[in-house]
């Protein structure tokens, strides 16, 4: 009886220390906790509001890249037109002008039988335009109305 009233007595006191130091920490734990949802509700809101901006950077990124590889592909019809603006004598007239990779294609009106002759002979000098084939010749009130088609050397313009 005496050792249980003196060492119970501690045992007790132990008990009682743990308990209450567990119910104070419960508060701290508990406002750590409430802390963290709301930090959790809060980076929530900034990510649902900066969704639609992420989403509209995400697409002119697309964009971007699209235009990056239009520009590495840009040399060759801005080449292609320069040559071919150069090779129109005086009394051409380009109705339509389609230009690929590989071709060229052109609808051209003459003033004259000199200026198709000149065109086709400027064309056929060319070193960067080869298979020059001429089709669909006729007049016109406007002139010799006729269509070309060349295709472009491979590494002409790089």
């Amino acid at each position: 009886m005496d050792w249980i009233s003196t060492y119970g007595r501690y045992i007790m006191i132990t008990t009682e220390l743990i308990v209450l130091i567990a119910f104070a920490s419960r508060f701290t734990l508990d406002r750590k906790l409430t802390d963290l949802k709301e930090d959790i509700a809060e980076k929530q809101e900034i990510l649902e509001v900066n969704a639609d901006l992420e989403k509209n950077i995400r697409t002119v990124q697309k964009k971007i890249d699209t235009v990056k590889i239009l520009i590495q592909q840009q040399p060759v019809p801005i080449n292609t037109l320069i040559l071919i603006q150069t090779l129109l004598p005086l009394g051409t007239q380009l109705e339509s002008l389609t230009i690929d990779k590989e071709k060229v294609t052109a609808a051209v009106i003459a003033d004259t039988a000199g200026s198709f002759t000149q065109l086709l002979a400027n064309l056929s000098v060319s070193k960067k335009l080869t298979n020059i084939e001429v089709g669909k010749v006729g007049k016109n009130q406007y002139g010799i109305h006729f269509i070309v088609t060349a295709k472009i050397q491979a590494n002409a313009f790089k």
